[in-house]
Parts: structure tokens; C-alpha cells; sequence
């Protein structure tokens, strides 16, 4: 049995004539009618029932037409892929955290992608080092460092709040281009649940702690609603990105928080890179963009 024999085969059975699929095929009626008896004398049974307006399927024909189908398209799946270059094209599955800022995404992979095809998964820090783990991610970009995996500091956000445009607070704050910890002495800040941040969120409330603030902190899961959920939990501002503030607080301002934590270390978010410890060369050259220094 080969493929010229299968074709032959699906052809005769669209169009239930001899003649008509040989015509199809560009082939004579006999050659094409040899083709099926020698099919059917190595299938072992009839394949076609003859009539007088052509031919129609027994079951052992239907049978073979079902998988015989099916393998001509995998076939051709084959072929197409093949004469496209997509065989040559590498996968990378990156993962990336809530909030990290697409146009310093988009900088570092709009020229690393030429041979690759990316796919960005947006998931938290700790299930991005299980499906790294699991080798369902190439590279993991995360909140905090892996002990297990090879690590690199990719880029850091800065931390601030964001107010409701037009509350007194709002105006509390006009005309400064930043705030600082004492600010936020009784207020009912709304900081994100999700574990990659929580590591900041503890850090901030220990340096608030040590410079003698006191605030209420109220943790919620930020998303499209976190606005609503601001106002339903009665916050005051709310502790994020400038990038997550644009996605999740429309209409409210958000305004960078300056000094150090308890550490002394800048208030920032950090991501890092993750990775398997033998990547592979295609590997090694998206890793060299996303670990390239941002720009000043």
C-alpha cells in the first residue's frame, strides 16, 4: 500500500465513479481500476461495491477511507510545515508576572524573535516555577529570586500610590511629584494579594514600622474591578505599579513613592529572569535581551 494507492482511493470514493475520479487524478479508467484491485488484494476484502451508476463503499471501505483520510492530512500537514520553514522556528514559553510593563517586554523581544515564536504566560511567581520546573516554561520572569534556578535581575518598577482624582486627598497631593511613608500616617491603603508582590508589601510595612507610621492595609486581588474595590473596602489609595495603576485604577492618579525600606533599598518591584541551567543557544540569545541593563 502507498500513497499514490490512498489518493486514488479517496478520490473514487467522492466522487462514486471510476471514471470520473481518473479524470480527477489525470490518470486512465484502467490504470485507476488496477490501482483499487491491487489495494483490495492487499487490504484482503472488497473495498468498492460496483453498480451500474458507478461504486459506493462496502464497510471495509468506509473503514479504510475513515484513516486513509486522516493520514493524507497529516501528511499534508507535513509538507506544508515543511516548505513554510515553520520545522525551523523554535518555541519559547515565557512566563510573565502581573503587571510587568508590556512596552519594556515588547523592547527586549521585538528583536529576538526572527527564528523564535514566543508565547507569554501570564502567570504568578510560584506556579511560573512549577511549569519551569515541569519544563512547560523556557524562561520564568518572577517577583522574587529562585534558590533552585539560575537567576538575573531584569527590571525594577517603582512603587507608588494611587489616589481617587478629585478627593481631598487627591488634593492633598497637588503640585507634588512624589510621596513619601509619613504620608500615608492613618490611611487605609489597598495593597495586591498575589504572592509575587507580597514580599514588597512586607517590606514597605516594615519600613513604615520602623519610621513610626501607622496605616490600616487592606489586601485585596488587583484586576479590572480594583477600583470598585477600592471604594467597596473604603481605601484611602491603594499600593501599586505606574503600570499596574494604568491597567486596574482608571480615572486615578497615581504618584511615585520616594525613601528606602527598612533595608535600605529603593521602593521598587523587582523581576527577575529564570531559567533551566542548560539552556539551549536560542535560548541563551532571548535570555541576552531580556538581561540587557534598561535603559537610563
Amino acid at each position: 500500500m502507498n500513497l499514490e494507492q490512498l489518493k486514488s482511493f479517496v478520490e473514487v470514493a467522492r466522487h462514486g465513479q471510476i471514471f470520473r475520479a481518473a479524470e480527477e487524478l489525470h490518470i486512465s479508467q484502467p490504470t485507476l481500476s488496477r490501482q483499487m484491485s491491487a489495494l483490495e488484494a492487499e487490504i484482503g476484502a472488497p473495498l468498492l461495491e460496483r453498480h451500474s451508476r458507478g461504486v459506493h463503499l462496502t464497510r471495509a471501505g468506509e473503514a479504510l477511507h475513515e484513516e486513509a483520510v486522516e493520514l493524507l492530512a497529516r501528511m499534508q500537514s507535513v509538507i506544508d510545515e515543511i516548505g513554510s520553514g515553520e520545522h525551523l522556528i523554535t518555541s519559547i514559553n515565557i512566563g510573565v508576572p502581573p503587571g510587568l510593563p508590556s512596552s519594556w517586554l515588547r523592547d527586549r523581544l521585538s528583536t529576538a524573535t526572527d527564528n523564535f515564536r514566543i508565547t507569554l504566560i501570564e502567570a504568578p511567581t510560584d506556579e511560573q516555577l512549577s511549569l519551569l520546573k515541569q519544563k512547560e516554561l523556557d524562561i520564568a520572569l518572577t517577583r522574587r529570586q529562585s534558590e533552585a534556578f539560575p537567576t538575573h535581575l531584569v527590571h525594577q518598577q517603582r512603587l507608588g500610590i494611587v489616589v481617587r482624582s478629585g478627593s481631598p486627598l487627591h488634593e492633598a497631593f497637588a503640585g507634588r511629584d512624589s510621596a513619601t511613608l509619613v504620608d500615608m500616617e492613618g490611611l487605609r491603603v489597598l495593597a495586591h494579594s498575589r504572592g509575587e508582590v507580597r514580599v514588597q508589601e512586607e517590606i514597605l510595612k516594615n519600613a513604615m514600622l520602623s519610621a513610626g507610621v501607622s496605616a490600616t492595609w487592606i489586601f485585596r486581588k488587583f484586576g479590572s474591578y480594583s477600583a470598585l474595590i477600592a471604594d467597596l473596602v473604603h481605601a484611602d489609595v491603594a499600593l501599586t505599579t505606574q503600570a499596574s495603576a494604568q491597567l486596574n485604577f482608571t480615572g486615578w492618579e497615581w504618584i511615585p513613592l520616594e525613601g528606602e525600606d527598612a533595608s535600605g533599598n529603593d521602593l521598587v518591584v523587582r523581576t527577575w529572569a529564570t531559567w533551566n541551567p542548560t539552556p539551549s543557544p536560542e535560548l541563551l540569545a532571548v535570555l541576552q535581551r531580556l538581561t540587557e541593563p534598561d535603559s537610563p
